[in-house]
This record gives C-alpha cells, structure tokens and sequence, in this order.
C-alpha cells in the first residue's frame, strides 16, 4: 500500500479529526466488500467467517499495541468498553477525575457505586493530581491522556512516577484522542486499563473500539483473561466495525506509522508556534513540553462560521474553538488557517 486516499481532501481544510477522522477511500472499498460477501453468502457464513479470524484479529491489535492478545478486546464503543471493564472491580472505589473531562468516561465512573472526587483542568495538571494523591483517598485515576478541550497530553513519566509511589493506584485512561495519534505501547505504559473509540484518529469509521488491561487490573478483577473475554463477547458483536478497525491498523503499519506520526507532531509544533504568535491559544500551551496536535483557540460562533465559509472544518468545544491536525494534513492546511484568522481578525 503506497497511501491511503482522502477524496474530501481535494476542496477541504479539514482540520477535525478530533471530532471524527476521515474515511479512506480503502477503507470505504474494504467495507463494501464486507458488505458484499454478507450478500452473497449469507449471514451465517460471514458471521462464522467473522468469528474464525477473531484471535488473529486480536493477536493484530495486541501487537499494534505492545501486549499480550489475552489482554486486549476488540469493542463497539468506547462507551460500551468502559462500561464493561468497570463492571469488573469491586464497588466503594474512591476515584479522582477532570472536571470537564470527556463525558462518556465521567459518566462511566459516576453510574457505578464509586465515590467519586474531581479536580480543575489546569494548565499544571500533574501538580494538581499529585497533590491529590498525597491525601491518600485515591483508588482510581480516571482522566483522557489527551483532553479533548484543550488538548493537553498528560505526562506518562509523571503518571509512572506516581504508580512507584503509590502502587495499588489503578490509572485508568480513555485514549480516543491518543491512540492512532502517538505511537504506544501499553505494558511499558503506566495505564493499567485503556479504552478508546476507533472512528477518530486510528480512522476505523464508526462502530469499534479497543479495551486494554494489564496484569494487575486482572488480578484486582480476580478473574482470568478467559472469563473476561467471554464477558466482553456475550452476544454478538459488531463484524464490520472489528474488521474495519483491523483493516485501519493493518494500513497504518503498512505506511510506516512512525513517520506519520513524526510528520503529525513536526505540523503540530508549527502550529503552536503560529498560533501562539497570533495569540489565538494561550501561552501555557506554548510552555507546556508535553501537548498534542489539538489546540482550543480564542474564538466563537462567529469565528465558526468564517472558517466554514473557506471550507475549513472545526468544531466548537467547551469555550473556545477547536482544531486539531492529523498525518494528512500539511503546511498549506496551517498556511489556510492563519491566514483566515489573520484576515478574520483584521
């Protein structure tokens, strides 16, 4: 595969994948095919075709994602992946989150029988979170390793740091914004569970998501990766959605995902540079080491409106407007927005 083909590309600035990635032209062709065996063949024989490459589908993204097959699941959503491993630990838990963290990963949290605490999104957040845990009321750090507001990337020394200090804390993290946007791998991280949806920045499309959980999540589970696996697959589950999520993965290392990723964070950093010195973010952005290609600037409805009319896709998010850069966008995308804004402004 010599790239992947974004048709929306051609007449569009798109700088939203933090909303939702695209779709490629591969992937769209890949699914129909599905689609077209499900026709011809009958839905007993693609779904029994389905399940046959179910532990080769997982051994994919274990590998993709640095641990073992038995601890990884294939989901539908992050919603329902969150939901499901948390039905796994025991209730009284005392959990710390983000005020205005993603609502699907607060809600999680707050439906269970878990006494639950937040603090302030801040610039400083980690000082914040260590002051937190000092008190000694922590179980469970919940918080996305990229807040989708503001972009902010927490600090994974700072988070290893803490599991030294405090090694019965469970850190939980929701990684739709991170995964397919840095490269990861999950047993030399200091996440003891990850959930993410697939349809942003690992541009799977709609209807998957991926569960990860590590050894000392299982046995503070006490359950065995079998019985785990057999929760997460009651029923059915969503063929085209996994297959899909398969396909993405197997395209992304096919293209040498390392260097998109460079290309990604090498655009990302231009654009805190230009963004700051046009003073449409703020300066701890700027002061921040670690942050991602996601970037909340001054700006509202009106601003919104502008950047539609030059085809320049954003979305409104919290208090300010949002942009976010992925692998296939390039300096003339960066060059079109500071110019609109630079125009816009005068």
């Amino acid at each position: 595969m010599e790239n992947l083909h974004f048709p929306l590309l051609t007449n569009t600035t798109y700088l939203n994948t933090a909303y939702v990635g695209l779709m490629s032209t591969e992937l769209a062709n890949f699914r129909a095919e599905h689609e077209a065996f499900y026709l011809s063949q009958g839905g007993d024989h693609y779904k029994m075709n389905a399940y046959d490459k179910l532990t080769e589908v997982h051994q994919n993204f274990a590998s993709f994602f640095g641990l073992a097959a038995e601890r990884c699941f294939g989901v539908s959503s992050f919603s329902s992946g969150i939901r499901d491993s948390l039905s796994f630990l025991p209730d009284n838990m005392k959990v710390l989150q983000i005020e205005e963290d993603y609502p699907s990963l607060s809600n999680a949290f707050k439906e269970r029988n878990f006494f639950c605490s937040t603090i302030p999104m801040q610039p400083q957040l980690e000082d914040a979170i260590e002051r937190q845990l000092e008190k000694g009321e922590t179980d469970i750090l919940a918080l996305s390793i990229i807040q989708y507001t503001t972009g902010l990337l927490i600090d994974f020394d700072f988070l290893k740091r803490m599991k030294l200090l405090y090694p019965n804390l469970i850190i939980v993290g929701d990684g739709t914004q991170f995964l397919g946007a840095h490269e990861f791998e999950f047993d030399n991280s200091p996440f003891d569970l990850v959930v993410a949806s697939g349809y942003k920045w690992l541009l799977a499309g709609f209807g998957n998501g991926i569960v990860m959980i590590s050894s000392s999540f299982l046995n503070r589970a006490q359950l065995s990766s079998t019985a785990m696996r057999e929760r997460f697959f009651q029923g059915h589950f969503n063929i085209m959605g996994m297959a899909s999520l398969n396909f993405a993965i197997d395209s992304l290392q096919k293209l040498n995902f390392p260097s998109l990723i460079q290309k990604k964070t090498d655009l990302g950093l231009k654009a805190k540079i230009r963004l700051t010195e046009e003073g449409y973010i703020p300066k701890w952005v700027s002061e921040r080491s670690e942050h991602s290609t996601i970037f909340s600037l001054r700006g509202g409805e009106e601003l919104h409106k502008r950047l539609e009319k030059e085809n320049i896709r954003t979305v409104l998010r919290g208090s300010g407007l949002r942009v976010s850069f992925h692998w296939y966008n390039t300096d003339q995308d960066l060059d079109h927005l500071i110019s609109t804004l630079q125009k816009f402004r005068s």
